[in-house]
């Protein structure tokens, strides 16, 4: 599903048309002996995909991504195409060319009620009135499940927070126009990811578990946080030591009990459905996402490897085990 929507990332601007904001970066895992077979494992899965990835040792770590520290580390991956893009951007340009072909954006109108009669969906209600429609696609992020309860459908979705910090790079360490490649630290317990104006973000994958209350949570970054993420970076990219903090902020993810999305029609509706619980990487996941429910929705034949993120999997003991304890790495 990543390589596949990396690709529409890279050639976006012909294929959606805008500028997504996409820069290649190239993306590093590190990690220690603990973590050095599932790496393993899933470096091996990706190339069979035929992912450009490529496995290192910890000497070999700053000679892939120069600016990474290898020390301790007991094994890594590369793989050069991976890069960042502008959620904003993209999910304008998104917008835009839905309403190219018609379709009508209401923005800021809350949805309350999923409307139904005997066992199909006529719309939704809002706080402006009721929409009449057919089909319903619920996509509401931390919100779905509460959404889903109005139709009598229980999502399994638990609400996280996740909190990032922003570090100023030094302005010897590339200026503000530098850029690094992206990394994941599993020991660490820590991502960065470069933006522009010479920014390294900096979140975590430590105790991240804990249910949060979608309306009412802490949406900036404690001095604890602050220190962590801190001496963490720096650990990571040794010239972080000399960043400088400049604010943080938490965000909610929509987690499901094995962080992977569900995709499908929700029973006993017909033309209800979902497309939530992404657990942290929907937004790398969306153009093949966006892809495979309209496919779905339209023919009424779902893609084969979207059969992996049926509703029913939970109850059926059919869930996707992760090689990694948590949503951020998917």
């Amino acid at each position: 599903m990543a390589k596949e929507s990396l690709s529409v990332y890279q050639h976006f601007n012909d294929i959606v048309g805008g500028d997504c904001g996409f820069i290649t970066t190239g993306m590093i895992v590190m990690t220690n002996e603990q973590g050095a077979d599932a790496l393993r494992e899933n470096v091996k899965m990706q190339q069979a995909q035929g992912v450009h990835t490529h496995l290192l040792n910890g000497s070999e770590v700053g000679q892939a991504a120069q600016e990474y520290n290898g020390e301790g580390v007991a094994l890594a991956c590369y793989e050069p195409d991976a890069g960042v893009a502008d959620p904003m951007a993209t999910t304008h340009c998104f917008a835009q060319r839905a309403r190219d072909f018609g379709s009508i954006i209401r923005e800021g109108v809350v949805v309350s009620h999923i409307l139904h009669e005997n066992s199909r969906v006529t719309g939704v209600r809002t706080l402006d009135g009721d929409i009449h429609a057919p089909t319903v696609v619920i996509a509401a992020n931390v919100w779905s499940g509460r959404l889903a309860q109005t139709a009598g459908v229980t999502l399994p979705l638990t609400p996280t927070r996740h909190p990032m910090l922003s570090l100023r790079r030094p302005n010897d360490f590339g200026g503000r126009h530098g850029i690094h490649a992206v990394g994941l630290d599993i020991t660490r317990q820590i991502y960065l990811r470069p933006d522009l104006g010479g920014v390294t973000l900096v979140g975590s994958t430590a105790d991240v578990l804990a249910a949060s209350d979608p309306d009412h949570y802490a949406q900036g970054i404690s001095e604890e946080e602050i220190t962590f993420f801190r001496a963490n970076a720096a650990g990571s990219i040794p010239a972080l030591a000399r960043a400088v903090p400049r604010g943080g902020w938490a965000g909610i993810y929509d987690d499901t009990p094995d962080y992977h999305p569900i995709l499908d029609r929700l029973e006993p509706y017909a033309g209800l459905y979902c497309a939530v619980g992404f657990s942290g990487h929907g937004f790398k996941l969306s153009p093949q996402i966006g892809q495979w429910m309209s496919t779905f929705i339209l023919t009424g034949s779902k893609p084969l490897d979207m059969q992996h993120f049926a509703y029913d999997r939970f109850a059926q003991g059919q869930q996707i085990q992760p090689r990694y304890p948590s949503g951020v790495l998917g």
